[in-house]
C-alpha cells in the first residue's frame, strides 16, 4: 500500500468517522434531497442546507491575506453550472485551517484532487452583492461540512 493511499484511506476515515459520532452538522435546505446550485440562485435562498454539485474548479484565494507559516490560503470551490446565468453565483469558501488539514491528509493538489467529481456540501448558504449581482457562498470551517460523494453519472 503507497503511502498516498494510506493518507486517502486515514481522510476517508477521519471524514466519514467523525460525522457517524457527532451526526450531519447542520440540517439541509431541503428534507427530500439536497439543494443545487441552480435552486439557490433561482430561489435566493439564504440559511442553513445542504449543497450537491459537481465540482468545475479549485483555486486558491489571494495570498495577500497574511498566511501564517503552517497554515494554506484558503480555497475557493466553483460548481460546474448548467445555465450561465448561474455561473460565477455561487462558491464555496474553505477556511485556511481546513485546507491546511486537507493537505496534511495528502491532498496535495485539490483542483486535482476533486476536480469532476459530486461533491456534498452542508452549511450556511450567504449572500454578497456586487456590482454585477449577487454571489451566494457557503463557508467551510470543518471537514465534517464537505463530502466527495462520487463521480457524476455520464449524460445520457
Amino acid at each position: 500500500m503507497s503511502a498516498l493511499t494510506r493518507r486517502a484511506v486515514t481522510a476517508f476515515l477521519l471524514v466519514f468517522g467523525a460525522s457517524a459520532v457527532m451526526g450531519q452538522p447542520v440540517a439541509r435546505g431541503c428534507e427530500e434531497s439536497p439543494l443545487s446550485p441552480e435552486t439557490i440562485v433561482e430561489k435566493k435562498f439564504e440559511g442553513k442546507a445542504t449543497v450537491e454539485f459537481t465540482v468545475e474548479e479549485v483555486y486558491l484565494m489571494p495570498r495577500s491575506w497574511s498566511v501564517e507559516d503552517n497554515k494554506s490560503a484558503p480555497l475557493r470551490i466553483v460548481p460546474k453550472s448548467a445555465g450561465s446565468k448561474v455561473q460565477g453565483q455561487v462558491s464555496v469558501i474553505v477556511s485556511r485551517e481546513t485546507a491546511y488539514r486537507l493537505n496534511k491528509l495528502g491532498i496535495e493538489d485539490p483542483d486535482q484532487h476533486f476536480r469532476g467529481k459530486m461533491l456534498r456540501v452542508s452549511g450556511t448558504v450567504e449572500v454578497e452583492w456586487h456590482r454585477a449581482g449577487p454571489e451566494y457562498r457557503i463557508q467551510v470551517n470543518s471537514l465534517d461540512q464537505i463530502k466527495a460523494i462520487r463521480k457524476p453519472s455520464p449524460p445520457r
